[in-house]
C-alpha cells in the first residue's frame, strides 16, 4: 500500500524536518514531503541547501522554489507571488516491521510497554520544527500499520502510573491521537484517579495540575464521533461534565456540551457560570446557536448568576 501526503504537500526550509527515508510521509505540519514529482515536466523534484544559505532549494526541470520556513504546494498565494502548483506527492511505501527507526529495533519481539515508557522520558529523536509533545511516539504511531494498536494499549497502561511525567506523556499522546486504541481508558483513569490528579502539578506546566490537562484531553476525546456525529466515548463526556461542574475544563467547555449534550447544558448552565465565571461568554455564544427555547433558558439562568458579564457578552455578539 502507498501512502500519500496531504493534498497540499509541505516544502520546508533547512530548520525543518525533511525526512531521508522513503516511507516517511508528511505525518504532521512542517514535515516535508521527500517524494515530489512535477505534473508539468514529469521530473522528480530535487532539493539542496546551498552553503551558508538560510533556505532549501526545490527544483524540477521547469521550475524552482526557495523555501526559508514552510510552504504548502497549492496553498494560499502571498501578496507578491501566485501559489505554487503542479508539484504533487508521488507516494511513500509503507513502514513495515521488522525495521529500525532512530536506532530502535522494532519487530515481533518488541516490548511495547518498555519502549513507550522509555521513549516518553528519553525520545530517541525529535524532528526539528515539529510542534508536538510526545512527538517521537506520535510519529511512530502514524508510521505504523497493524502495530498501532499495540502501541496505543502500551501508552494507556501508563495512565495509572505514579510517575507524573509518564502520565503527562500518555496524555500528550492521546491528545495527538484521541481515536487511538487505549484512548477509551482515559475517562476511566481520570474518574478513578481524580483526587491524585488534582494534587499533582502538571510537569509540563507546573502552574496547573494534571487534572486540568486531563479535562482538556477528555474534551478532545469527546470530539471523536461516529458516523451519526455522536461521541464514541460517552464516559468521557460524563466525566468531563463532572469536572465542569467543579469549574475544571477548557474555555470552550460550554460549546462542547452545546454540541454533544445540549440538554445537559440547558440544565447546568447556571452551575457552570457559578463554577467558572470565565465560561460566561462562551455560554452566551453557545446559547445563540441553540433552539429558541434552550437559548432563552440558558441566557435567563446565566444572567441571574452573572448579569454584568452576560450583558457585556451580548453587546459583542
Amino acid at each position: 500500500m502507498t501512502t500519500f501526503c496531504r493534498r497540499c504537500p509541505e516544502l520546508v526550509g533547512p530548520r525543518n524536518w525533511l525526512p531521508p527515508e522513503p516511507f516517511e510521509f508528511g505525518w504532521a505540519p512542517a514535515v516535508g514531503c521527500n517524494n515530489l514529482r512535477c505534473e508539468h515536466c514529469g521530473e522528480p523534484v530535487r532539493t539542496q541547501v546551498p552553503e551558508a544559505a538560510g533556505y532549501r532549494r526545490y527544483a524540477c526541470a521547469c521550475r524552482r522554489q526557495d523555501v526559508y520556513e514552510t510552504y504548502q504546494v497549492g496553498g494560499e498565494p502571498d501578496d507578491l507571488y501566485p501559489a505554487l502548483t503542479g508539484w504533487a506527492c508521488a507516494g511513500h511505501p509503507d513502514f513495515r516491521l521488522p525495521a529500525t527507526l532512530d536506532g530502535v529495533r522494532l519487530d515481533e519481539t518488541t516490548d511495547w510497554a518498555t519502549l513507550v515508557a522509555d521513549a516518553l522520558l528519553r525520545p530517541p529523536f525529535e524532528p526539528p520544527g515539529v510542534d508536538l509533545d510526545a512527538v517521537w511516539l506520535t510519529r511512530l504511531y502514524r508510521l505504523l500499520g497493524a502495530e498501532r494498536a499495540l502501541l496505543g494499549v502500551a501508552v494507556a497502561a501508563l495512565l495509572g502510573s505514579d510517575d507524573a511525567w509518564h502520565v503527562r506523556g500518555a496524555y500528550d499522546f492521546f491528545y495527538n491521537e484521541p481515536a487511538a486504541a487505549g484512548a477509551d481508558e482515559v475517562a476511566r483513569s481520570v474518574a478513578a484517579r481524580r483526587d491524585w490528579l488534582r494534587t499533582v502539578p502538571d510537569p509540563g506546566r507546573p502552574s496547573s495540575s494534571l487534572l486540568d490537562y486531563a479535562a482538556v484531553l477528555l474534551h478532545e476525546r469527546v470530539l471523536v464521533v461516529d458516523e451519526a456525529g455522536e461521541p464514541v466515548d460517552r464516559q468521557a463526556l460524563a466525566v468531563a461534565g463532572e469536572l465542569a461542574l467543579a469549574g475544571i475544563g477548557p474555555g470552550h467547555t460550554p460549546r462542547v456540551f452545546g454540541e454533544h449534550d445540549p440538554d445537559w447544558l440547558v440544565t447546568h448552565a447556571a452551575d457552570l457560570a457559578r463554577a467558572n465565571e470565565r465560561w460566561v461568554t462562551s455560554l452566551v455564544r453557545t446559547a445563540t446557536r441553540m433552539p429558541p427555547e434552550a437559548k432563552a433558558r440558558i441566557l435567563h439562568d446565566v444572567a441571574e448568576v452573572a448579569p454584568d458579564r452576560v450583558r457585556a457578552a451580548v453587546r459583542y455578539l
